[in-house]
């Protein structure tokens, strides 16, 4: 009999041990996402500061406009698509998604979660997700206009709260930033070809569910990326004159991605953005 209890005691242990450890995880990635989200909005933030003030002539309290380089230009449409769609849900079996009547796409992307395990942030990307700007085809700007889909929905039996972070990124690639002088601000190491960022519209969210409840948020929003991909943005990061020149001189491929997570009892969830780009 003591053996017994001895052995359901350990049993118990262990389970305790194993959901103290996912749930220290769980909120390990959930510090994470806002750490990132802090330093996006300071960049964000930063980038706009320095445009503002270099717009600004000696003795100007406010400028005419802040953007010289494209006051009084036509903008020019670039393109545009949908960027695929990141599905969560508990399994990417085939099967498994058949039977809850999920259809993917060729270019949408899946993810597990259950509560089993906190999800760990992914970023998705495709082949698909990307467009090349031919060299000298804008001067100033490369503006992206979003519309950004977040939807989950859950069911709570123990009062679990829910969250979900979501962020569109883009890496800019092109010949110009291989560059010694291309450095980047995040890293401060070489760019070597390439940048990666987060472009407007990202969501952090935490709800609280009450015990056997039910939580579901199905909802666009419109993101425009404060001044876009500018001169001024550029020079900004800290890119000097002489890259950012030969960066709208040369080829210029934008890839685009999906950077998500979700934590406690969601059932399904998808993330997606569909854009234009207009340029000048």
């Amino acid at each position: 009999m003591k053996t017994k209890i001895f052995t359901v005691a350990l049993l118990i242990g262990a389970s305790l041990q194993v959901a103290v450890a996912q749930k220290t995880a769980d909120l390990n990635n959930i510090r994470e996402d806002i750490k990132s989200a802090r330093q996006e909005a300071r960049l964000d933030k930063s980038i706009f500061a320095k445009q503002f003030a270099g717009s600004k002539s000696a003795g100007d309290t406010v400028p005419n406009f802040y953007d010289e380089d494209s006051f009084g230009k036509n903008a020019r449409f670039l393109g545009g698509f949908y960027a695929g769609t990141l599905i969560v849900y508990s399994s990417c079996d085939p099967v498994v998604l058949a039977d809850a009547q999920i259809v993917l796409a060729a270019d949408d992307k899946c993810v597990a979660h259950t509560t089993a395990a906190p999800m760990a942030t992914a970023t998705v990307s495709d082949p698909l997700w990307q467009i090349t700007i031919p060299g000298r085809t804008v001067d100033n700007v490369i503006y992206p206009i979003l519309n950004n889909g977040v939807g989950y929905d859950a069911f709570s039996p123990t009062g679990q709260a829910v969250g979900f972070f979501y962020s569109p990124r883009v890496t800019i690639e092109s010949e110009a930033l291989n560059d010694p002088l291309a450095i980047d601000p995040n890293t401060g190491l070489p760019m070597n070809g390439s940048f990666t960022t987060s472009l407007a519209g990202s969501v952090n969210k935490r709800v609280p569910l009450a015990a056997n409840d039910f939580g579901f948020d199905y909802t666009n929003n419109a993101s425009v990326s404060s001044r876009g991909l500018s001169r001024d943005y550029f020079a900004a990061i800290g890119l000097p004159t002489s890259v950012i020149n030969k960066l709208f001189k040369k080829d210029m491929t934008l890839k685009f991605a999906i950077r998500a997570r979700v934590t406690g009892p969601v059932d399904y969830a998808q993330f997606f953005y569909t854009f234009r780009l207009l340029g000048n």
